[in-house]
């Protein structure tokens, strides 16, 4: 079968592991990278052994199948609608784009162009994740009845970065690490329609995107949903509480700096088990791009597409809109 042709826009950190999980793949063919930073284009060329293109040359490329998008937010929206109307499939690394109003505009131009778009979310992919969407998917713990989640970092790692320049970025820890929250807890429960939040900056004082926010949300049967998220995190990264009618469910991966990731559950006969995946080398990259590539060839739905990073931007709207 033909392998797939990718170009990746962007190989700093971020597009960097995407360009070595598409070049791993058997099923893919990294064609082409492009960056308008020279000094992480040439850092990219000598690891993955790819020519570079200008990126309106890899829009004319017949031969690139995908465009992998991992650029500052505030350019988003015009490579993904650049792309969908060059008759290129799309993946976009998180978040879609700066707010709703442009997520609605790229949602107009994939239904006109009937192209295909993912957004990166290889937090589904962590092992203890993936574990837990099993348990609830066989049926033991019976229905989620909340979701509550906390993510983040100590900040130190995008200090000075783009990450906290409000008009690149489109805003802080929410839409950085925040989103992974808002997706996961769509992907455990499904859809979410009111809430509220707040957002703060308790540490970094001079920045003029938050370090701190807070959402909560309901759906029509009355299952909620509580994120926190933080650029002043030292516990840790991930931590998630799956609360179900027969049991539970809790997803450790705090104390990353340790190299811990490990779930608890408790199902219908009342013990506490626990898995831990200490052990295994973090693998999320490689799986999810497979999983898009998979689906992709098979002409499946990809998950999470335009409709759910239409949905994230929705609540992550509400929050800002009460600050």
């Amino acid at each position: 079968m033909k392998q797939i042709n990718f170009a990746v826009i962007g190989v700093g950190s971020f597009g960097l592991k995407r360009a070595k999980a598409i070049k791993n793949s058997q099923k893919a063919n990294l064609k082409a990278i492009c960056d308008t930073n020279k000094k992480s284009l040439q850092k990219a060329k000598d690891v993955l052994k790819v020519p570079s293109l200008e990126f309106k040359e890899c829009l004319k490329d017949d031969a690139i199948d995908v465009i992998c998008i991992c650029i500052p937010n505030k350019f988003h929206k015009q490579a993904i609608i650049d792309s969908l109307e060059a008759g290129k499939n799309v993946f976009c690394e998180k978040p879609l784009v700066k707010n709703v109003l442009e997520a609605q505009e790229i949602h107009k131009v994939v239904q006109k162009t009937k192209k295909k778009l993912q957004i990166g979310s290889n937090h589904r992919f962590f092992e203890s994740v993936m574990f837990a969407k099993k348990l609830i998917d066989g049926g033991e713990l019976g229905e989620i009845l909340s979701f509550n989640g906390r993510i983040g970092h100590d900040g130190e790692r995008i200090k000075d970065s783009w990450f906290m320049n409000k008009d690149l970025s489109g805003g802080g820890t929410l839409l950085d690490n925040g989103c992974h929250l808002l997706d996961l807890a769509r992907y455990f429960i499904g859809e979410f329609n009111s809430g509220s939040g707040m957002i703060s900056n308790n540490y970094w004082k001079n920045i003029d995107v938050e370090d701190t926010a807070y959402g909560l949300y309901k759906n029509p049967d009355g299952k909620t949903c509580s994120i926190f998220c933080s650029w002043r995190l030292h516990s840790g990264y991930l931590f998630i509480e799956l609360n179900c009618t027969k049991g539970f469910i809790v997803i450790d991966g705090r104390f990353n700096n340790f190299a811990t990731d490990k779930i608890y559950w408790l199902g219908k006969d009342g013990k506490l088990q626990n898995k831990d995946f200490s052990d295994i080398k973090p693998n999320s990259y490689q799986l999810e791009i497979e999983n898009f590539i998979n689906n992709l060839k098979q002409n499946k739905k990809l998950s999470p597409d335009i409709n759910d990073g239409l949905e994230i931007m929705k609540m992550i709207d509400i929050i800002y809109k009460k600050k």
